[in-house]
């Protein structure tokens, strides 16, 4: 019987983050947006108190999920700007015990799960 060593291998798994929620923009009436509002977190209902999102709002919000991420486990990239108003990042984690999904869950509905979907409706393009 021979020696046998084991080894662990570390896997490294990235994922796209995309923070906005659609591809193609929706529209809100005054009344959805109230009760997305109404139905989110202390941080959102903050952001949505007049019911718009201003870019500085958005890019605070996408920030903070970014950070939120990282906070968990997740190692992070750079924010990218997708489709002209929309930013997203990439994901990973190396190890044999990745960080739980549900947590980078938990970060999108704390700090962008509705802003980012009424910031896609207004259609207005990212200028920085």
């Amino acid at each position: 019987m021979g020696n046998r060593s084991k080894s662990s291998t570390a896997a490294t798994v990235g994922t796209a983050f995309l923070l906005a929620g659609c591809a193609i923009a929706p529209s809100f009436s005054q009344d959805e947006k109230r009760e997305m509002r109404d139905s989110a977190s202390v941080y959102q209902q903050a952001v949505l108190e007049d019911l718009v999102v201003t870019e500085s709002e958005y890019r605070g919000a996408v920030d903070a999920t970014r950070d939120c991420v990282r906070d968990k486990g997740w190692g992070v990239g750079p924010l990218t700007e997708q489709d002209g108003n929309q930013l997203g990042f990439q994901s990973s984690y190396s190890g044999d015990a990745p960080p739980a999904n549900e947590e980078m869950q938990a970060c999108n509905n704390e700090f962008v799960s509705q802003v980012g979907p009424i910031w896609v409706s207004q259609r207005a393009p990212l200028t920085r």
